[in-house]
């Protein structure tokens, strides 16, 4: 990030000229000079013709552009012209310009000389406001030029100010959303719907909030973030359109056995897959939009069966009650891994969080020693609260070398491990009760054998009163209480909802918010009692 700022210069331009090439011997080594629209050597004579044609009133009769680059940028006198060069091409192409490279102070940086007034006389807007002839414009063209030079560029954060001036938690909100947006860009290639993408993301260990905006958060992030705030491109609209406009997937196998239990489901896979594969060949090099939608519809339709078959397949799934086993086997395992990472949470958290910011130390170190740099080029340079991060941070964890950090990283590699298995180990299985739960869900729906339309979230399980067989909840709309097997409620994940399957001529029993059975009711009596309670509740709010 070459260090920029410009000047405005009063009086005459015959002393900014023949300071900048060195003409009266101040001690500038000129190493190079070229020149925009005049001559180097006629410079002066042709700034003052077009003064004159003009009639230029006011004494501010020149812009003085210092570009400094850094002792550690890595590039040739003759490079640092041509920048200075192409950045006048750029900003002031209507304005004579003289580019005058010097080598002599430890460091290579360009004295620039512009007109005021151009050749079609109008002077040079220098308002902030103005994007292109403004401070901000010469400071960011100066910055992309210079990169492709490879030049190292100032990352571009914004710090809101806050009374105690600890801008941590502001850097690591940017750095997650630098870390989403390429956990995003690895995978939407490889995905074949948002759905898919979605679960991906929560394999890294993100929590996906569903709603009329997409919103993610991983750990050590206080709240969620749009991923339409990430990037315009991962909106949901966007991310649909993506989905949709894509041709010739090439659809993936699916990796099981088929049997009885799972026969259905293999015949409906297979027209999907046919349905998919005939579409492509009949608008190939067409779009439709209703195509696109209903073909979408369809890819996501064959993936999810898709993984139905393979986690039925996996699991050696061949009846309802196996199903309802190997879930009742994921809870305890899930339990289990959980109560590990909560008991040892604290430490957990600590070596996390100690290693996380031994990381962001090693990221700022560049930044560091750049902006010092421009700091002894520059005792006027204003250091960015990066400079301020690190040294806090250098504190904290009482180192001061890159190897220090290094070292403590390597140091927790062993405990890190152990935190990140288990907690990869959790998500897996998390993920596959999830896929085992829409199964159930599925199977309980289509048996019709049950009333299903009592549904309820999970604040309504008394977890305190529940067992390992049965969950003991509270009917919605109402303070009663009925105890029913996990056998017949069923998680839906997309939703977030349970569901119970009740049988319509069974009796269930009844208690109050004391726990105290006040009578029992039908399943057909049930599902009234509910549906009647819910009537009331919304006759009085409306």
């Amino acid at each position: 990030m070459p260090y920029t700022k410009r000047m405005p210069h009063y009086g005459s331009p015959k002393e900014l000229l023949e300071y900048i090439l060195d003409e009266k011997n101040n001690g500038e080594k000129v190493s190079v000079a070229s020149s925009l629209n005049c001559n180097v050597d006629t410079a002066l004579s042709e700034f003052l013709r077009v003064q004159n044609k003009y009639d230029m009133q006011g004494n501010r009769v020149a812009y003085h552009v210092i570009q400094s680059f850094s002792p550690k940028d890595t590039i040739t006198p003759e490079q640092a012209n041509e920048i200075g060069k192409r950045l006048c091409e750029e900003l002031y192409p209507d304005f004579q310009c003289v580019i005058s490279t010097h080598t002599d102070k430890g460091h290579i940086h360009n004295h620039i000389s512009i007109n005021a007034i151009n050749l079609n006389g109008r002077k040079l807007d220098d308002r902030l406001g103005n994007l292109k002839e403004g401070l901000y414009g010469l400071s960011d063209t100066s910055d992309r030029i210079a990169s492709e030079y490879g030049c190292y560029i100032m990352p571009k954060r914004t710090f809101s100010k806050i009374k105690n001036k600890d801008y941590y938690y502001q850097y690591k909100e940017q750095s997650w959303k630098e870390k989403i947006r390429e956990d995003i860009d690895s995978l939407i290639l490889k995905c074949n719907s948002v759905e898919e993408l979605l679960e991906e993301l929560s394999i890294l260990g993100y929590a996906i909030k569903r709603g009329k905006h997409i919103a993610v958060k991983i750990t050590g992030m206080e709240r969620f973030v749009r991923l339409s705030t990430i990037d315009k491109r991962y909106s949901e609209q966007n991310l649909y359109k993506f989905y949709k406009s894509r041709t010739n997937i090439k659809l993936l196998g699916i990796n099981a056995s088929k049997n009885e239990f799972n026969n259905a489901l293999f015949k409906m896979a297979d027209e999907s897959k046919i349905a998919i594969e005939k579409s492509q060949l009949a608008t190939e090099g067409k779009i439709y939009s209703e195509y696109q939608k209903t073909r979408y519809q369809e890819i996501k339709r064959y993936y999810k069966l898709k993984q139905k078959l393979e986690y039925l397949d996996k699991y050696n799934i061949k009846c309802f009650d196996d199903i309802e086993n190997e879930i009742n086997f994921k809870r305890i395992e899930i339990k289990s891994k959980n109560a590990v990472l909560k008991k040892n949470k604290e430490s957990f958290d600590k070596i996390i969080e100690k290693t996380e910011k031994a990381q962001d130390y090693i990221k700022l170190y560049k930044v560091y020693e750049y902006a010092m740099s421009y700091k002894e080029l520059n005792p006027d340079y204003i250091l960015p609260k990066e400079v301020s991060i690190f040294l806090k941070l250098q504190k904290e964890l009482e180192i001061y070398s890159v190897d220090d950090a290094k070292n403590l990283i390597k140091n927790s590699r062993k405990e890190r491990i152990e935190i990140n298995k288990l907690k990869t180990e959790v998500l897996e299985l998390q993920r596959e009760l999830n896929h085992l739960d829409t199964i159930k869900e599925e199977k309980l729906s289509n048996t019709g054998l049950f009333i299903h339309n009592i549904k309820f979230g999970g604040n309504h399980i008394d977890y305190k009163k529940s067992n390992d067989d049965c969950f003991c909840i509270t009917l919605p709309y109402t303070k009663e209480k009925i105890y029913i097997s996990k056998k017949y409620t069923a998680f839906n994940t997309k939703y977030q909802y349970y569901t119970l399957y009740l049988v319509n001529d069974k009796k269930y029993d009844i208690y109050d918010e004391n726990n105290k059975k006040i009578g029992n009711m039908t399943g057909t009596e049930l599902e009234k009692y509910v549906i009647d309670k819910k009537k009331e509740i919304d006759k009085l709010n409306s």
